[in-house]
């Protein structure tokens, strides 16, 4: 198996501290696609990673994707295939508290009650065999929002969420799977992925967080008050093979704690010494 990221920036710090360190010392082989065509957005991360796929990786191998900048490995090859196989599915995505980026639209697609304690899908990390995750990008090119009613209402009423979401392969990945629940599941339990963002009742919280954090940095109250939560988070180290720290402000604590040796050893202990 290997593992696929895609990156703009290849010396990002956590990549190049985190990531990449992390995947060496799991013994995880790391191929990192780099996205350099002018303006590349979330959703161009599925064409690059489709024409990868198809051109380099054999059909039945099995691949997982990850983010590049805020996500480090746990646990290797042998934990990931042993625990990917206790799934139903063919291709399982991690999962998170927050249901984005439709937030309560979004709410209402879902049937039935949410699947706790990581009720919707995150596209920061899925597994699956090659051939799987080509043959779905193929199945589905755009966002199939038309399978929808609820989105086609909205649509009526001049709300556009292919238009408000298409750049975002969440959003994409999102209406993919709840279209095919048989063929791609959810880590609803984090035993392959667990995502340390916050949970938020309403999204525009953390486009002001990073507003405050921009204008005040760290003596801004975004960055004290999601230090503390994930100081008090990360005293309970993650049974998960990635773990995913999915804001801009706990991307930043989480280097920060790294630069300072606060990070708890269940984390700096799979770093290379």
């Amino acid at each position: 198996m290997r593992v696929i990221t895609i990156a703009t920036d290849l010396d990002h710090p956590f990549l190049r501290r985190l990531l990449a360190p992390s995947c060496e010392a799991a013994g995880l082989r790391l191929d990192v696609l780099e996205g350099n065509q002018k303006g590349f957005r979330p959703r161009d991360k599925r064409a690059l990673l489709t024409e990868y796929l198809a051109a380099q990786v054999a059909p039945d191998e099995l691949v997982m994707f990850t983010d590049a900048y805020d996500t480090l490995f746990l646990r290797g090859a042998d934990y990931i295939r042993t625990t990917y196989a206790g799934f139903a599915q063919r291709v399982v995505f991690s999962a998170e508290s927050n249901c984005w980026p439709l937030g309560n639209v979004g709410l209402a697609l879902h049937d039935g009650p949410p699947v706790r304690p990581y009720p919707y899908l995150n596209s920061g990390g899925f597994i699956g065999p090659a051939g799987d995750i080509v043959a779905l990008n193929a199945k589905y090119p755009t966002p199939p929002s038309e399978h929808f009613p609820l989105l086609g209402r909205l649509g009526t009423h001049g709300v556009d969420t292919d238009r408000l979401h298409g750049a975002s392969d969440q959003y994409h990945w999102t209406l993919v799977q709840l279209l095919e629940p048989d063929t791609v599941g959810l880590d609803h339990g984090a035993v392959l992925f667990e995502n340390f963002a916050p949970t938020v009742a309403n999204f525009c919280e953390l486009s002001r967080w990073t507003s405050d954090f921009r204008a005040h940095g760290r003596q801004a109250a975004s960055y004290r008050r999601e230090r503390t939560r994930l100081e008090s988070r990360l005293q309970s180290p993650s049974g998960a093979a990635q773990v995913h720290f999915a804001s801009a402000l706990a991307k930043t604590v989480v280097l920060d704690l790294l630069d300072e040796g606060q990070l708890p050893s269940w984390l700096t202990e799979v770093l290379p010494r």
